[in-house]
């Protein structure tokens, strides 16, 4: 099986086996497809995206919240657990992919770690689901935190901000 086949069938069968947080299915999907738009024909970076949530259920049963602190460390063991010793993914594939799940809600990581077309797909989403209110999206292109082409015409496009 090609490894993005995997990771999404993997992450796809996870959340469905977690009734409370099957929904997530439907945000992985989205963030996933806008990081795909955002950064056409890099499948690492749509796996991460894939990836990204994969420490909520954990977070919610462990500490009763999903909030990021917890939910990124929670997803970064599991990205080790199900890929380490996978011949699908090299150790740097590993590594790297854990670390943006550690590090997904986190501008710096994003930039350090050069995942900010994931990074971006998460925000458009977060907006379109409430997360952040949708005046924020104008404080985000302001702050340097869509900074990818293509990021910033869809912010412009799906919130009409200044670019």
């Amino acid at each position: 099986m090609k490894p993005l086949q995997y990771i999404k069938s993997k992450v796809i069968d996870f959340y469905s086996q977690n009734p409370p947080v099957a929904r997530q299915i439907m945000h992985t999907q989205s963030v996933a497809s806008f990081t795909a738009i955002i950064s056409p024909a890099d499948e690492m970076m749509e796996i991460a995206a894939w990836l990204h949530d994969i420490g909520c259920p954990i977070a919610v049963e462990k500490y009763g919240t999903n909030k990021p602190p917890y939910q990124e460390t929670e997803g970064k063991i599991l990205v080790h657990k199900w890929l380490d010793n996978n011949i699908n993914f090299t150790e740097e594939e590993v590594n790297w992919l854990a670390d943006v799940v550690g590090g997904h809600h986190q501008l710096a990581e994003a930039r350090r770690l050069d995942f900010m077309p994931l990074y971006e797909a998460d925000l458009i989403v977060n907006l379109f689901e409430g997360s952040y209110p949708p005046e924020d999206a104008q404080r985000f292109v302001d702050s340097g935190a869509v900074i990818t082409p293509i990021g910033r015409e869809l912010f412009k496009t799906l919130f009409n901000c200044s670019i």
